[in-house]
């Protein structure tokens, strides 16, 4: 077999139910096409031309994208305005077993970053810290507007 062939044939691998489930979990865990194809022993462009030639493959490397997106999404969200952590306090009994102490209950208080960061990419137009007049201003320099307290 030649050099060629063996990658050439490798995609049969991803045509069946196990490979494209391989291929979808890499999508979940939010690698990209580059990523994937060195996960898998093939160049970018290599995979590339299997996604267009293959609507299956294509599906399988692109599966993963809307969810690993949704579950980042709601974690950032979360992460903005706040949550309730339920920590479970073990430690060692005189007999060795582990043994449950307490469960105490923290509060993760909002991030600022987390807010500015979603409100900016959800409404930029709002949140890009330019005013109407500065539109047209090319200077790079961007004004954001005092922060009220």
């Amino acid at each position: 077999m030649k050099g060629g062939d063996s990658i050439n044939s490798k995609y049969q691998e991803y045509l069946t139910e196990k490979g494209q489930e391989k291929l979808s979990s890499f999508s979940l865990m939010g690698y990209d096409t580059s990523q994937i194809a060195k996960k898998i022993g093939v160049s970018e462009k290599t995979l590339l031309a299997w996604c267009s030639k293959y609507p299956e493959i294509n599906k399988a490397v692109h599966s993963g994208d809307d969810m690993a997106d949704k579950l980042v999404e709601k974690a950032l969200f979360k992460r903005a305005v706040g949550y309730v952590q339920t920590e479970r306090v073990q430690q060692l009994s005189k007999e060795g077993d582990m043994e449950l102490v307490k469960i105490v209950e923290k509060e993760v208080m909002p991030s600022t970053t987390a807010q500015i960061f979603w409100l900016k990419n959800r409404c930029g137009y709002e949140w890009d810290g330019r005013t109407e007049d500065e539109e047209d201003d090319e200077s790079g320099v961007v004004v954001l507007p005092p922060i009220e307290r």
